[in-house]
């Protein structure tokens, strides 16, 4: 009878963090659209109206890149971060990267458009303290680099044509789009824009 009991224990806890995974557990709002041994791309979908239940993202440090404009998001975190933050509004290609441990929270947006982004978990190691930090990237800057990553941003206007040429491993992330494209180091990709609107890129070695 005990046996059974530690039995059904061990699975109600396996399956309790299956359920925070939510990957597994909300699939609408979290597919993997990408990974290797340096990042993990998860596309998120918050839609109108969208409250989402407890979760788990693991410890590290993400760089968010919106798709769209779109309204603060509330996370009520848990455990020993207990407390609530509301993401203020964002637009369209601008950047957040944040380092931190682990975090359990629910999603809510109360807005009536939904909210779109990448959530980039690099893999490579930041060099810090491992504390909490955050650095927020306007659309209008060209430029950031730290000791984990360098940014630089691309606009291709139409007819416009370039050869991108990796000296580090590399990844290209298109937006609204959020379509990414993975270079090696050493590798050279061509990009071009044959479409009237100007295609923007975010760069990130």
């Amino acid at each position: 009878m005990v046996h059974m009991l530690l039995r059904f224990a061990v699975s109600a806890l396996a399956a309790v963090g299956v359920l925070q995974d939510p990957i597994k557990s909300l699939p609408d709002a979290y597919k993997v659209q990408f990974e290797n041994d340096y990042v993990r791309i998860v596309r998120v979908h918050y839609a109108a109206g969208a409250k989402l239940p407890e979760h788990t993202h693991p410890a590290g440090t993400t760089m968010y890149v919106y798709l769209n404009d779109s309204d603060g998001v509330t996370f009520r975190h848990s455990g020993n971060n207990n407390r609530s933050v509301t993401r203020p509004p964002v637009k369209a290609g601008a950047i957040r990267l944040s380092g931190g441990p682990e975090e359990h929270h629910t999603a809510e947006n109360p807005s009536a458009s939904p909210s779109d982004f990448l959530r980039i978990a690099l893999k490579t190691n930041p060099n810090s303290s491992g504390g909490r930090s955050s650095r927020r990237i306007q659309p209008s800057e060209s430029t950031f680099a730290n000791n984990q990553v360098r940014i630089t941003r691309l606009a291709l206007e139409q007819h416009d044509e370039q050869t991108i040429t990796a000296k580090e491993p590399m990844l290209l992330i298109e937006w609204p789009s959020g379509d990414e494209q993975w270079l090696d180091a050493g590798a050279s990709r061509s990009i071009a824009n044959h479409d009237p609107r100007t295609v923007n890129y975010i760069r990130v070695e």
